[in-house]
């Protein structure tokens, strides 16, 4: 048991998660850091990602065994803001050997509507150009060590095919093919890479019940009631009865998993974590 305990801490480990700070992400940073691993925040929203940083750095006042972490602000859709966020994280805790992309966005509208590509552009940058960008900024320090995760988040409902959502499909769909490609290249300096498939989350529901063209996770919180995520909920149950909230730290438990070494010996795949969404 001593060895399982030990093959599972992340210490002098370092951790670049990108994405707003939602009760998923949130959950990833706070395992991670509690596995001893270092985690570096990348947002546009540095305010909050900063009040996040400083409760886990105050988690570790109490906790020495914790991981620190640190707020780093970029326009992940720039790639020299990507560039300048990788090397920034990477100088904080003396390299990089994580990266986790939580950068997710959706506009829930059908696709027959006539303004359903007004927003294809930034759908593109959140979805998929910046995750690419950020990997390719990330790889030289994850090979260089010769050891290295690459995560990617998706919803699951993109696999299933859930309506008014086929842009988020087009562009976010394409990671697990990307990663298959992508862990056959890197294999060899040990590096995996792998997409987890999230069920439903609190802040996906908000996207669901949001007006086309909001901005999403990016106004979490500002004005949506408990009653309008219920009824999103209830409008997906339409389509997939058995959908239920996921919890976050379910989620995390798996992340954790696949970036410490027990999670060595698992790359290409794509594996949901969405409690019986079918």
């Amino acid at each position: 048991m001593a060895e399982l305990d030990a093959s599972f801490k992340l210490n002098e480990r370092t951790a670049l998660l990108t994405g707003p700070c939602t009760t998923i992400n949130q959950s990833i940073a706070t395992k991670l850091t509690s596995l001893g691993c270092n985690v570096a925040l990348v947002d546009r929203n540095i305010e909050r990602s900063s009040r996040f940083a400083e409760q886990l750095m105050n988690n570790r006042e109490i906790h020495e065994r914790h991981g620190r972490a640190v707020a780093i602000q970029a326009d992940l859709s720039k790639s020299h803001h990507v560039q300048d966020a990788a090397s920034r994280a990477a100088e904080s805790f003396g390299g990089l050997d994580i990266y986790i992309d939580g950068l997710m966005t959706s506009d829930v509208r059908e696709f027959r509507d006539p303004q359903s590509l007004e927003d294809l552009d930034r759908m593109m940058d959140v979805n998929l150009r910046s995750p690419l960008m950020m990997t390719h900024a990330v790889l030289k320090f994850l090979e260089g060590r010769k050891r290295g995760r690459v995560i990617y988040l998706q919803h699951d409902v993109v696999r299933l095919g859930l309506e008014k959502n086929g842009i988020l499909a087009a562009t976010r769909g394409g990671l697990p093919d990307f990663t298959r490609v992508l862990a056959r290249e890197v294999a060899s300096n040990n590096v995996t890479v792998n997409v987890v498939a999230l069920g439903i989350s609190e802040e996906f529901l908000i996207q669901q019940s949001s007006p086309p063209g909001a901005p999403g996770t990016r106004g979490i919180g500002a004005a949506t009631s408990q009653t309008s995520i219920n009824e999103a909920l209830q409008a997906l149950r339409q389509s997939f009865p058995r959908a239920t909230m996921i919890e976050p730290d379910r989620v995390s438990n798996l992340v954790a998993f696949l970036a410490s070494p027990l999670g060595a010996g698992i790359t290409g795949q794509t594996i949901s974590v969405n409690q019986g969404l079918i």
